[in-house]
């Protein structure tokens, strides 16, 4: 990517413009003609920084979607458990802003429409277990899981829930929910 700033200026713009258009009209809004019209950004210009139009649609998704919540290493004295009830509540307060809301089906649609996306969706995904996945080793390695689970799907168990209540139900993602979704993942009778 240049160093120019003109060149950085415009690139920023027509990502601007496409994650506008992406979150007001979904991906099908997320033309080359809708960023030159929002944007006054020469086409040439938006095929100089993205090639193609999927990595315009790309750019877009990656400009809504929330960084990854932070987790960050234990704090001084802070259990395992303390460690994953921070980050489960990181990700149940990313949902309440309404990024997430508005990009997942988005981006849903997005890798239904354009399945070259599927590997960029599976990133993302990947991006945001990551962190989790090693909260939750943390927790195996002091006995808090069972011996063999699946970290994984145990992310899944912790974080789905909120994803389902947020975009199905409308229910609250509250911080004692959060405590509620770790304590049911870990061993019972285990000390915490």
């Amino acid at each position: 990517m240049s160093s120019d700033p003109r060149a950085l200026r415009s690139r920023a713009a027509v990502v601007r413009g496409a994650a506008e258009l992406l979150l007001a009209d979904g991906p099908g809004g997320v033309t080359v003609d809708a960023v030159v019209q929002r944007t006054g950004v020469a086409r040439s210009t938006i095929y100089r920084h993205f090639p193609t139009s999927t990595d315009v649609l790309r750019a877009a998704v990656d400009a809504v979607l929330p960084e990854v919540a932070p987790g960050g290493p234990a704090a001084a004295g802070e259990s395992p458990r303390d460690v994953l009830v921070r980050r489960v509540t990181a990700t149940a307060e990313q949902l309440a802003t309404g990024a997430w809301v508005r990009a997942l089906p988005a981006l849903l649609e997005l890798v239904a429409r354009e399945p070259a996306l599927e590997a960029h969706r599976a990133e993302i995904v990947a991006r945001h277990r990551t962190d989790l996945v090693e909260h939750l080793s943390a927790a195996a390695d002091a006995g808090l899981l069972p011996v063999g689970t699946d970290l994984g799907l145990t992310a899944d168990r912790l974080v789905g829930p909120l994803f389902y209540r947020r975009l199905i139900t409308g229910e609250p993602l509250t911080p004692e929910l959060c405590e509620q979704l770790v304590d049911s993942v870990l061993t019972p009778g285990d000390p915490r």
